[in-house]
């Protein structure tokens, strides 16, 4: 929170609502002062007659537009704060005192008196004319000028083949400039719209990714995207992602885990169109990252993995992790007959290994199938197999106060998973990760 001149602080102002999850009517709607959405949150929850801010548990996620979205799957309820402008006096309030102007010490004249002058009650406020706001810009450049410094970096374009009957256009871009917030998406969206144009009436259907980086890159990026734009022409929305800020917010913490999920059918039709972006996937290690990504928004879990056979030394390796204990999983490597792990990978093909208390089981190994920084109990195994062969392992893990996996969610990973298991078939050599011992 800045200051004034005055010695005064400059009050924020932010609008909060908690409702819960399913219902229409919320239980608290209002705007509320506070230095910080943090301060914000209590405040709210005080109100309601509760003590505390995030509850614990519960997954925050924090927009570059200050927006703020917390899930409690725990209590089902959702929490939103937003930035806000002061609320407007009701008519006929008087507006604040004019300051009296210094008057100097080698001066006779006395000050004037201040004067409350009433705010018009029958008048409305002016509406701003757009584009003349007396308000301080900012510092930082308009998208227009971001876009002249714009340095294209890669550039794929695809038209429909006999392996895939998708238009699809991809741009990365480097900005060397610095992106106040909002300016990414609205340049994101603008080098979408000529995409678009380009493609016109083109028949087929259409997948547009755009990329804005804040570094020169030749072979592959040091870091992952600012803004990633992805559009496809059977959807209704655009899809908006700030790849860098999830890193470097640190969480490894699933997203939508704590949400109740969607029924199986939607599930499934949502898995169904999903998997079609497997066309675009450059490598497996990709493809693994993309499925434990949306395996963790259609199934709720606390930690996911996806593992690779490497065949030269009769290992599973972890290529892709989410949730609790990802960072320190991902790489480590574990005999292929050891644990459940090794139980799972003789299952046949569309066969689910699921348990409800992992550990009771004699056949659980907690070096192997434990997930570090949480309790397992549910776990469940899905082998990646195509045509008799097997390439890897899905796991996905509950804590101990996680429910058993569903048969619904059962089908939703099965389906996922074959998807994937076809591009590992035909992906590209074992991915190169760095190896961690495990002890």
């Amino acid at each position: 929170m800045s200051g004034r001149s005055d010695g005064f602080p400059v009050a924020k102002y932010w609008k909060v609502e908690i409702s819960r999850l399913g219902a229409s009517d919320p239980l608290f709607l209002d705007t509320v002062e506070a230095a910080t959405w943090p301060a914000a949150l209590v405040a709210a929850r005080k109100a309601l007659g509760e003590p505390g801010g995030v509850p614990p548990g519960a997954s925050c996620n924090v927009n570059p537009n200050g927006t703020v979205t917390i899930q409690d799957g725990r209590e089902r309820r959702r929490y939103q704060i937003l930035p806000a402008n002061a609320p407007a006096p009701p008519p006929g309030t008087k507006r604040p005192l004019a300051p009296a102007p210094e008057v100097s010490a080698h001066s006779s004249a006395p000050a004037p008196a201040p004067v409350a002058v009433p705010a018009p009650a029958s008048v409305p406020a002016p509406v701003p004319t757009k584009g003349k706001s007396g308000a301080p810009q900012p510092s930082s450049p308009p998208p227009t000028t971001v876009e002249n410094k714009l340095i294209l970096l890669a550039t794929r374009s695809e038209d429909p083949s006999a392996s895939s009957p998708i238009h699809f256009r991809e741009q990365m871009f480097a900005v060397p400039l610095p992106l106040p917030a909002g300016t990414g998406e609205k340049l994101a969206t603008k080098l979408l719209r000529r995409v678009q144009a380009e493609l016109g009436n083109k028949r087929g259907a259409k997948f547009v990714r755009i990329e804005l980086f804040d570094h020169i890159w030749k072979e592959k990026p040091e870091h992952p995207a600012v803004v990633r734009l992805e559009w496809k022409d059977w959807n209704t929305s655009i899809e908006i992602e700030f790849p860098l800020e999830d890193e470097m917010r640190g969480s490894d913490a699933p997203r939508i885990s704590s949400v109740p999920p969607p029924p199986t059918e939607d599930r499934l039709g949502a898995a169904f169109e999903a998997c079609h972006d497997l066309l675009f996937m450059k490598n497996r290690a990709e493809a693994l990252e993309f499925a434990v990504l949306l395996l963790e928004e259609l199934v709720p879990c606390e930690a996911a993995a996806a593992f690779l056979l490497d065949a030269n030394t009769d290992e599973f390796r972890i290529v892709a992790a989410r949730g609790a204990g990802a960072r320190r999983r991902r790489g480590q490597a574990f005999r292929s007959s050891a644990g459940l792990l090794g139980a799972a990978s003789s299952l046949a093909e569309h066969a689910v290994l699921v348990l409800a208390d992992a550990p009771a089981d004699p056949r659980f190994d907690e070096t192997v199938d434990g997930v570090p920084e949480m309790d397992t109990r549910a776990l469940l195994y899905r082998p990646l197999i195509h045509k008799g062969r097997l390439f890897g392992l899905l796991q996905m893990a509950k804590g101990i106060t996680g429910q058993m996996f569903s048969e619904a969610d059962c089908e939703v990973v099965d389906y996922v998973t074959q998807q994937l298991s076809i591009f590992v078939a035909k992906g590209a050599s074992m991915p190169k990760v760095a190896a961690v011992e495990t002890g």
